[in-house]
């Protein structure tokens, strides 16, 4: 099946660098930019405007950064990362020590950072800088000029990382990448080799500069169509060649990103006038990822019903070699619930999946994601333990216990949309990002900082975890405690205390005999819509930076983390297990088959989900072995699609090769897993994740009914 998708196989160059990329065991840090930014600090005047400190810093580092080369690179600049030596361990200790008098930095989110690549790689570094002084000479605003100020020392940063690249590929006698990297200092590129060189490039000032982790190369497809399909019709460039460079551009990826991060392409989709945008390099990025066969990036497929059926196919083909992409995004879903939130028409499909599946428009918003994430089933636990010590009162009936828990759960993202207030508000005081203010719409247009309102489209996400959970165990209370009568609540709350000991034959039935979530069963399904519903309604009715606060509903690694430190759920789940890892069921709960699965998850409406939303299905591999098994997968995914799911990943994968790697991690190294969202090595995990995976339900592909 690879021969089916692959067309080009890596070269020898290619090949050692994935190697090298597979294998990477040193830092993932740079101590030479905090030497910088100690410098930079301790030339910092009373008087100087905060946003000219923090140009002023980000030029200081990138200029500071040293380049790493490695032979058969191709796209090239990536900075050199180690961890700290014992001969660097006492300057270290004095630039943090310095560090320690600067303001501290307010928090939320830095990252998932989504940069206008159409603008960069369209009129280029140079081009910005020319706008922005072009701005400056237009205003007599004070405050304004210190902007613009601020903006072009970090731009001239850039540059300066740029240049500092193209020399060190001259000292090795990397002439014709020397000479790329000296003409997209100040210029903008005009084939593809120089695009796809500067967009990693941005990639590194905006993390390593401005701490922007997490950016990512974004829709690649589109930003880079121009130069591919120019480069194709002058003869500069083959496809091949072409896929090379991206093959070269995702392991570079990889030498840099830590390991549990994520980052992502998202190829198809429509163009603002609603019309189809597949071109070759949709494929060719899909291609790239099943070349390289690393943990970055993930990437991802814009689906719609214009969608050509020849690229659907591709993707299920894809999905059926294990690699776990291409995730679907039901891009009709995502465009209409941007739009819900204020964003315009034209810019509701440029949107990104900013690393796992939360959604930001592209080069238009300064939007934090996960922020935090809140574990559903804790808050009935709590309501429980409240019952309990007498601090809340003993419900007379489950409309009355679920009204508790409700309060409960609304209680808590009242708390965090009002600490994110204060942090976003803390942000325009002492945040600031003027490198990312030149490449967010209309930061440059309104004279105004990402942090202090430049950005055309502005909020906060969040994200629920253990929806499942909570239906289930909501559940088997209304059942066991209110129904039947069969125990009083608080005896429940002591069975659950004492992790089920001697109780499996009770925690069984729970599992195995009472309606469950994901099962299509209407009583269970209909607590689920509830509480979805409550849960978005609650989220939304809340204000961050005077925007809704917009819900999500995946996980990354925080149903692990959070079942690790969550006792036994009246679900059935035992203390230290995993949550529930998505919008779907409970990891081995779906018995009636994945059609049922995704009827129960697409109940619910995603639309409002604009933070994020999972579905995971684990397929056998020998289930995916036909024609017809690949179209049984399609229907699958598009019946998920068409009925209003948000998004849908799939592991193809058995148990037995899941548990021979734990036992055998050295003969694994790249097998590749999804998560909650985003991709990993399955042996990188802890092994409550590791577990986690292996509870899915292994499912054939049966055609939905």
């Amino acid at each position: 099946m690879d021969d089916m998708l692959v067309r080009y196989t890596l070269g020898p160059d290619l090949a050692a660098l994935r190697e090298i990329a597979l294998r990477k065991s040193t830092g993932y840090g740079c101590p030479a930019v905090v030497l910088a930014e100690a410098q930079a600090w301790r030339q910092h005047t009373p008087d100087e405007d905060w946003l000219i400190w923090r140009a002023r810093r980000t030029a200081a580092k990138l200029r500071a950064l040293p380049i790493d080369l490695t032979d058969g690179e191709r796209v090239v600049g990536r900075p050199l990362l180690w961890d700290l030596t014992k001969d660097e361990e006492g300057p270290f200790g004095e630039a943090w020590k310095a560090l320690e008098s600067v303001p501290a930095f307010p928090g939320g989110d830095t990252g998932h950072f989504q940069p206008d690549f159409d603008k960069i790689l369209g009129i280029g570094i140079g081009g910005i800088a020319e706008e922005v002084r072009t701005r400056r000479q237009a205003t007599s605003d004070q405050k304004k000029h210190a902007f613009y100020d601020a903006c072009e020392i970090a731009l001239q940063g850039f540059s300066d990382y740029v240049l500092a690249a193209a020399a060190a590929c001259e000292q090795k006698s990397l002439t014709e990448l020397a000479s790329i990297c000296r003409k997209v200092a100040c210029e903008p590129p005009s084939t593809f080799h120089e695009a796809i060189e500067l967009m990693f490039l941005g990639l590194i000032a905006f993390w390593f500069g401005e701490d922007h982790a997490l950016s990512t190369p974004g829709r690649m497809d589109q930003t880079l169509r121009p130069f591919y399909e120019a480069d194709l019709a002058a003869g500069r460039i083959t496809r091949q060649e072409a896929f090379e460079l991206i093959c070269c551009l995702y392991i570079q990826l990889n030498m840099i990103l830590f390991p549990g991060a994520a980052i992502s392409v998202l190829v198809g989709g429509r163009d603002a006038g609603g019309r189809d945008v597949t071109n070759d390099l949709t494929y060719l990025c899909l291609e790239a990822r099943a070349a390289t066969r690393l943990v970055y990036p993930t990437v991802g497929l814009a689906w719609h019903e214009g969608t050509p059926s020849e690229l659907t196919d591709f993707a299920c083909r894809m999905i059926a070699t294990g690699i776990g992409d291409p995730a679907f995004f039901n891009d009709e879903l995502i465009c209409e619930g941007l739009m819900d939130l204020g964003v315009s028409e034209r810019d509701s499909g440029n949107y990104m999946n900013s690393t796992c599946v939360e959604i930001k428009p592209v080069g238009a918003s300064n939007i934090w994601v996960t922020h935090p994430y809140f574990n559903c089933p804790d808050a009935a636990l709590k309501v429980m333990d409240g019952v309990a010590d007498g601090s809340m009162p003993e419900p007379a009936d489950f409309g009355q216990f679920s009204a508790l828990v409700k309060d409960r759960l609304a209680g808590e993202v009242r708390e965090a949309a009002a600490s994110s207030d204060s942090i976003w508000k803390g942000r325009a005081e002492r945040g600031g990002f003027p490198l990312a203010s030149c490449v967010i719409g209309d930061c440059l247009e309104r004279g105004l900082d990402f942090d202090r309102g430049g950005a055309r489209y502005n909020w906060v996400e969040n994200s629920f975890v253990g929806l499942a959970n909570l239906v289930d165990g909501l559940m088997a209370v209304k059942r066991l405690v209110f129904d039947s009568k069969r125990m009083p609540l608080l005896e429940f709350r002591d069975i659950l205390k004492a992790d089920f000991e001697g109780r499996e034959e009770l925690r069984l039935e729970i599992i195995n005999k009472m309606p469950r979530y994901g099962t299509d069963n209407a009583e269970a399904d209909a607590l689920a819509v509830e509480w979805a519903d409550f849960i978005q309604q609650t989220s939304m009715s809340n204000t961050v930076g005077g925007s809704p606060y917009v819900p999500g509903f995946f996980c990354w690694i925080m149903h692990g983390e959070f079942g690790a430190r969550t006792g036994a759920t009246p679900d059935g789940r035992k203390s230290g297990t995993a949550l529930a890892d998505g919008a779907g069921a409970a990891q081995g709960r779906e018995a009636s088959g994945p059609t049922a699965s995704i009827l129960s998850t697409t109940k619910w409406s995603h639309r409002s989900a604009i933070g994020g939303l999972v579905h995971n299905l684990r397929l056998s591999r020998n289930s995916l072995r036909t024609d017809a098994d690949l179209a049984a997968l399609r229907s699958l995914i598009e019946t998920y699609l068409r009925r209003g799911g948000f998004e849908i990943q799939v592991n193809v994968v058995g148990a037995d090769v899941l548990r021979d790697a734990q036992a055998h991690p050295e003969n694994y190294a790249d097998l590749l897993v999804r998560v909650a969202g985003y991709s990993d090595y399955f042996t990188h995990l802890p092994p409550v994740l590791q577990e986690e995976v292996i509870a899915r339900t292994e499912h054939g592909t049966e055609g939905p009914s």
